[in-house]
């Protein structure tokens, strides 16, 4: 019995899902730049309900921040793993202790303005 070549299969698949997350990825931008996506509020709070913005909230930013910067270095290591290996990848690279902790503590801060915020609102 001669085996079967699956190599266009992984790779045709692989080609459909970059392209089904990239036109999701430009979905959304466009819903968000059109407008249909609202994006006031991210980083701030309307608390008295008069529609102007009364607090804005630093640790979601530095939140958003350090969220994207470390999904961004994540993605340049396992494309560099990817390129240095000599087959395909059959798992992802593990995510480094230290880029665990960034995001714990970014967290941590987010929460703890959150939880401030509460008590000081009553």
């Amino acid at each position: 019995m001669v085996p079967v070549n699956a190599e266009p299969i992984p790779d045709l698949l692989s080609i459909v899902l970059t392209l089904w997350l990239l036109g999701l990825a430009l979905s959304i931008l466009y819903a968000i730049f059109s407008g249909r996506i609202q994006m006031n509020g991210l980083f701030s709070t309307d608390v008295d309900n008069d529609g102007i913005a009364d607090e804005y909230h630093p640790e979601r930013v530095q939140l958003l921040l350090i969220s994207l910067l470390g999904i961004g270095g994540y993605a340049v290591m396992t494309i560099n793993a990817a390129a240095a290996s000599p087959s395909a990848l059959t798992v992802l690279p593990d995510v480094p202790e230290g880029l665990m902790m960034l995001l714990g503590a970014s967290n941590s801060i987010y929460l703890s303005g959150k939880f401030g915020r509460s008590l000081t609102r009553g």
